[in-house]
């Protein structure tokens, strides 16, 4: 790993008087486990067993940066795989409602209501298709102005 850099502009301009602002955001980190060569130099002549020291500090951090990405991993791979089985256990109970308000209406027209029978089952479908057509929308949040 090396140095690197983000940068973040934001042009929101605030007006106060006809004139405008514009911040900018510049930050530059260095995420290496290891100081770089001049600055290992200067520490050795402070400490010569310093360099021993950050070679088991770089080794510890960089375990627990393996450790810290595996249990990140294995969090997503549950969350993924409950995802899942909700998803399929949500499948099922449609077609438990599809195949029961089939049948009850099925049974209504059986009974000679017709009309009836025919309207549960239309309703039915509509119902099903339109939870199928907005199953894992996510509607956006407004958001509100600040109160002033």
């Amino acid at each position: 790993m090396a140095k690197q850099t983000r940068n973040q502009k934001v042009n929101h301009l605030q007006t106060h008087q006809g004139r405008g602002v514009a911040y900018e955001q510049s930050e530059s980190y260095d995420d290496s486990l290891l100081p770089d060569a001049n600055e290992l130099a200067k520490l050795k002549e402070l400490d010569p067993n310093i360099i021993e020291w950050i070679k088991e500090r770089t080794a510890k951090e960089q375990d627990a940066r393996i450790s810290f990405n595996n249990r990140k991993m294995a969090l997503i791979e549950g969350s993924t795989t409950k995802s899942f089985a909700l998803d399929i256990i949500t499948l099922i109970v449609v077609v438990i409602i599809i195949l029961g308000g089939m049948a009850f209406s099925a049974y209504l027209i059986s009974k000679d209501l017709k009309v009836e029978g025919t309207v549960f089952g239309g309703v039915v479908v509509i119902a099903i298709v339109n939870s199928v057509l907005n199953f894992r929308k996510h509607k956006p949040i407004e958001k509100k102005p600040p109160v002033k």
